[in-house]
C-alpha cells in the first residue's frame, strides 16, 4: 500500500485499488503497463495503463507522491512484479476501459485499548514504590512539611512521567515509521480471549511484507469480527507496526508532544534531583 499526495493505492491479488477524492477505482493488473518511479522534488509512483494503439504512450491514471523513497520503490516493485507479462503476439488492450468504480466499504474504528496494559501495571507499581520512599524518608527524619510537600506534588510527578513516556514513544514511532515505514493492510485471523470475563483478549492480524514473509501483530480489545486494518511497519523490524495516520497529523501531534513533553520532563527530573539531594540534606 502506498499513501501520499494523489490518493492511496493498495495492491491486492488481481488489482490495484485506488482511493482518491472520495472515489474508489479498481484497476486490474492486466490493465497496468507499469508503475514508474519519478524522482523529482518528491518521489512519485505513476500508475500507467496500457494503450490499444501501437506505439502510443501509456496513460498515467494516478501519480502518488510520498516523502519516503523506500515506500514508493517498494510499491512500484510489488506491482510491477505482479503485473502479468504480455506476449508480443497478444492483442493490445485499452487499459482505461478495464478500470471500474466501486463503493468504498465501511471500515469499523479500531476499539479502545484496555484501561491498563501489563507494562502500565508495572509502571503503577514503580510509581507506588517511589511515592512510599519519598514519603517514608522525611517521615522518619521528622520533617512533616517535606512529607506534605511530596504528597502534594506527587500527582504532578505522575503526570510528568506519563508525558515523558508518551513523548519518547511518539518520537521513536514517528522517526522510524516516517523514515523507513511501509504501509500495508493487515487481515484479522484470530481472537484470543482474556483470562477472565473482566479482561479483554487480543485480536491477531496478519500481513505480508515486501519480501513475501508473513508476520502477525496483536491488538488488545474485544472481538469485533473479521475485517482489515491499515498499518505501517518498519522493514527492519516487521514486528514494529502501528496504525496509520495522515502525515501532517502525525507531525503536528509530535510537535505538540515535544513542545510540552520536553519542558515537563526536564522540570520533573530537576524536582526529583532537588528533593532527594538538597531537600533531604539541607
Amino acid at each position: 500500500m502506498l499513501r501520499g499526495r494523489g490518493g492511496t493505492a493498495h495492491l491486492q491479488s488481481e488489482a490495484v485499488v485506488l482511493d482518491r477524492a472520495g472515489i474508489r477505482l479498481v484497476i486490474p493488473l492486466a490493465a497496468i503497463e507499469t508503475v514508474h518511479v519519478a524522482r523529482s522534488k518528491r518521489p512519485t509512483a505513476e500508475i500507467r495503463l496500457k494503450s490499444a494503439a501501437t506505439g502510443a504512450d501509456a496513460t498515467t491514471v494516478c501519480a502518488i507522491g510520498s516523502r519516503s523513497t523506500e515506500a514508493v520503490e517498494a510499491f512500484a516493485h510489488s506491482v510491477n512484479a505482479a503485473v502479468p507479462q504480455r506476449d508480443e503476439a497478444e492483442r493490445r488492450i485499452n487499459g482505461a476501459a478495464l478500470v471500474k468504480a466501486a463503493e468504498r466499504p465501511f471500515m469499523p474504528r479500531t476499539p479502545c485499548r484496555p484501561f491498563l496494559s501489563t507494562d502500565e501495571w508495572w509502571a503503577c507499581g514503580a510509581l507506588t514504590c517511589l511515592f512510599a520512599v519519598g514519603l517514608l524518608l522525611p517521615a522518619l527524619a521528622g520533617d512533616g512539611s517535606l512529607a506534605k510537600l511530596w504528597a502534594g506534588t506527587f500527582a504532578g510527578l505522575v503526570f510528568g512521567c506519563a508525558v515523558a513516556r508518551g513523548t519518547w514513544r511518539a518520537t521513536v514511532t514517528w522517526w522510524l515509521l516516517h523514515r523507513y515505514g511501509v504501509t500495508t493492510v493487515a487481515t484479522f485471523v484470530a481472537y484470543v480471549p482474556g483470562e477472565d470475563d473482566n479482561s479483554h483478549g487480543a485480536r491477531i492480524y496478519r500481513f505480508t511484507d515486501t519480501a513475501g514473509a508473513t508476520h502477525e501483530i496483536h491488538r488488545a480489545g474485544p472481538q469485533l469480527g473479521h475485517y482489515e486494518i491499515e498499518i505501517s511497519y518498519d522493514p527492519a523490524r516487521p514486528d514494529f507496526a502501528t496504525g496509520t495516520g495522515r502525515p501532517w497529523a502525525r507531525t503536528v501531534i509530535l510537535l505538540i508532544r515535544l513542545l510540552v513533553g520536553v519542558p515537563v520532563t526536564l522540570v520533573m527530573a530537576a524536582y526529583l534531583l532537588w528533593y532527594f539531594t538538597t531537600a533531604m540534606h539541607p
